[in-house]
């Protein structure tokens, strides 16, 4: 899927670079928003996928290299990372572990740019292989509808789909409690864990009453849940 303005997300802590660039790119035009942490990446992305991330390594609480880990599982995005980590080994395991470019940080915006639209022009060729996969299972994100196998469709409430964005962006691997309590903005709490195994458990019942259908979802003491089925997500 193609946009007149690419939407792209900034993670960086250091507030005055963070905000630089993302005045910068948003003058050139892209649609820019900033996060000091990968954590507060992962609470918006359920509502707002971004086309390309700017990712730093040295971020508190997840690291860059672990936070690339958890968008490669789940998205098509493009990574660039931008760090002032500027030794072989970490640009080999930044590579390897799925960016798409690797920057250090005393490289000119004029780069950066570069940079990223090199990364978006190869989005749209991903993007349109995608789209010829048939998917049994479709998540539709921006009217919070499930299309299930067949082509019936069923209404979701906010919750479900941020729930059944996490798990469908990673098919067959296992998404945490935690990881998807972050997405709700919600502390791991033991009540939060059973609101949210609660939330799961309403779902499976809308879909059973409603159109007669189990959802290929499984859950994983210690490992969280999992979708298990073909799918795909439209943001």
């Amino acid at each position: 899927m193609q946009y007149t303005q690419p939407r792209i997300a900034v993670v960086e802590d250091e507030d005055d670079l963070r905000d630089d660039l993302v005045e910068f790119l948003m003058l050139r035009p892209f649609q820019a928003q900033g996060f000091a942490s990968a954590e507060s990446l992962f609470r918006a992305w359920s509502a707002r996928a971004f086309d390309l991330v700017i990712l730093d390594i040295g971020l508190p609480g997840m690291d860059g290299l672990q936070a690339l880990q958890w968008l490669r599982a789940r998205s098509t995005a493009g990574i660039v990372m931008l760090t002032a980590m500027d030794s072989q080994a970490t640009q080999v395991t930044g590579l390897e572990s799925g960016a798409d470019a690797y920057l250090v940080k005393t490289a000119s915006l004029d780069v950066i740019e570069a940079t990223c639209r090199s990364v978006l022009r190869r989005l749209p060729q991903q993007a349109e292989a995608t789209e010829t996969v048939q998917a049994d299972w479709l998540l539709n994100l921006k009217s919070w509808r499930l299309t299930v196998p067949g082509g019936e469709h069923i209404e979701l409430t906010h919750s479900e789909s941020i729930f059944l964005g996490c798990v469908m962006r990673a098919p067959g691997v296992p998404t945490s409690r935690d990881t998807l309590l972050e997405a709700f903005g919600k502390p791991c709490t033991l009540s939060n864990m059973r609101n949210l195994d609660n939330c799961v458990s309403r779902l499976r019942r809308k879909l059973q009453v409603q159109l007669g259908l189990e959802i290929p979802i499984r859950s994983s003491y210690g490992s969280g849940y999992t979708f298990t089925g073909e799918c795909g997500v439209k943001d």
